[in-house]
């Protein structure tokens, strides 16, 4: 698989932005004021720090239970209307109204089914 000309490895604030429906590179800011990963940095980021970045803007996630492929996963445990941080290895995506969204595309599920979830956080909504 080819990469876009513009691909960068902002998996992580990619997944945040589709799942708080901010702009990519607002959550890639408020990342960088907060962490200070250096000049060069281009998204790569650790899972601790993307929920304590989110927790800061004002968005509370709660962890769900991992395990299985990302296909499975979907099946047996998202909740439909549920937006979901999904890690699956290193790699990070956003599961919001039924479609796999990274920084490579908002419908990805057939590519990345197979991939085994380490990780799953939903975004918990205010009441």
């Amino acid at each position: 698989m080819t990469r876009p000309a513009d691909y960068r490895p902002n998996c992580g604030p990619t997944a945040i932005a589709a799942i708080i429906d901010w702009g990519v590179d607002d959550v890639m800011e408020a990342y960088r004021e907060q962490w200070r990963p250096g000049a060069r940095w281009q998204g790569s980021s650790r899972l601790d720090k993307l929920i304590k970045t989110a927790t800061r803007l004002g968005f509370t996630f709660r962890e769900e239970q991992a395990g299985g492929t990302l296909e499975r996963w979907i099946d047996r445990n998202a909740i439909p209307g549920r937006k979901y941080l999904i890690r699956t290895g290193g790699h990070f995506m956003a599961l919001v109204d039924g479609k796999v969204i990274d920084q490579l595309g908002d419908d990805r599920l057939s590519e990345l089914r197979r991939k085994r979830v380490t990780h799953a956080y939903f975004l918990k909504v205010a009441s």
